[in-house]
């Protein structure tokens, strides 16, 4: 029989606020996904924001995203690479999001909308490196304070298709100041505005740094984040809950829509939020087939007609 997905209807006035806090840990710890699932969610129910993560059972490391409670302040180098150097997340929230970008990093969400902003923080790793350097990086400023170093964070804003729409730059330390006492190496939660980044459902993180060799960056590659916010793009008073309803779910190659009133605009998402297909003009009770080249795993659908939207989660067998 067939089974009938449950949608879901987000408005402008509702937040996904990515505290990772919703994700359990045990004290003192952290997840990298050594499990090989490639992504974590956290936000508000049926409105999570996916981080992508990769990890590499050859070499047990991992790249993108992870999340932690560790509270090491103190020891430098790679073994502490899991901690932020505030020695918790923001507010006192017990758990933040650790990101190393190798080269980029990314995260995103289903439904049309705009990052409003988050707090970030060096990792403890990065910031003892640029504090004082170590046998792999120099010390910010040199001997004499005066060198004009930098840690820069390049953040992106992709439409559903990957594609960069805006571009927005963040120093995580600074030391090009003609006066080297406001030359800084960030130690605390800090907001970072992305209230003027254009209208973006994904957000792609690169690093950056004045200290490089031959292979590449110097400086460890690392930096914290919490409290994520994205606010949907679309007014209450412009949206009512849509009765379509979609089956057969688990699907395999083809999917039928039921309770269009007119016609619907239909969107088919991944888990990082990629766009995987799209059909305009869809009837009632129409066939939507092909969907066999999609690879077995969780997506996402949007159906909009008029001023009528809703979303639901798919799998696919």
């Amino acid at each position: 029989m067939a089974i009938l997905a449950a949608f879901f209807v987000y408005n402008a006035q509702a937040q996904s606020v990515a505290t990772f806090d919703d994700l359990t840990l045990s004290p003192e710890s952290f997840w990298n996904g050594s499990d090989q699932s490639g992504s974590f969610k956290s936000g508000a129910i049926g409105g999570e924001i996916t981080f992508i993560n990769s990890y590499n059972t050859d070499w047990q490391s991992w790249s993108g995203f992870a999340y932690s409670n560790m509270s090491d302040i103190s020891t430098p180098g790679f073994l502490n690479q899991y901690s932020a150097i505030t020695g918790k997340g923001f507010e006192e929230g017990k758990n933040y999001g650790v990101c190393y970008p190798a080269p980029k990093a990314e995260l995103g969400f289903t439904l049309p909308g705009k990052f409003t902003g988050f707090y970030i923080t060096n990792s403890t790793y990065a910031y003892l490196s640029m504090k004082n350097g170590d046998a792999y990086s120099k010390k910010f400023g040199g001997e004499t304070g005066n060198d004009p170093d930098y840690f820069n964070l390049m953040i992106e804003g992709l439409n559903g298709n990957g594609l960069p729409v805006d571009t927005l730059n963040f120093l995580l330390a600074d030391f090009r100041f003609a006066d080297n006492s406001k030359d800084y190496i960030l130690n605390n939660w800090t907001w970072v505005d992305l209230s003027n980044l254009k209208v973006a459902n994904k957000l792609r993180f690169s690093l950056s740094s004045s200290d490089n060799a031959l292979w590449g960056m110097n400086t460890p590659g690392y930096f914290c984040i919490d409290d994520l916010k994205y606010e949907i793009m679309v007014s209450a008073s412009e949206i009512q809950q849509s009765q379509a309803s979609i089956f057969p779910n688990p699907f395999n190659d083809r999917l039928i829509i039921s309770g269009i009133n007119t016609r619907a605009h239909v969107s088919i998402f991944d888990v990082s939020g990629r766009t995987m297909s799209e059909y305009l003009n869809v009837a009632n009770n129409q066939v939507i087939g092909g969907l066999n080249k999609l690879k077995s795993g969780v997506y996402f659908i949007k159906i909009t007609e008029g001023k009528n939207q809703s979303s639901s989660k798919l799998m696919k067998n």
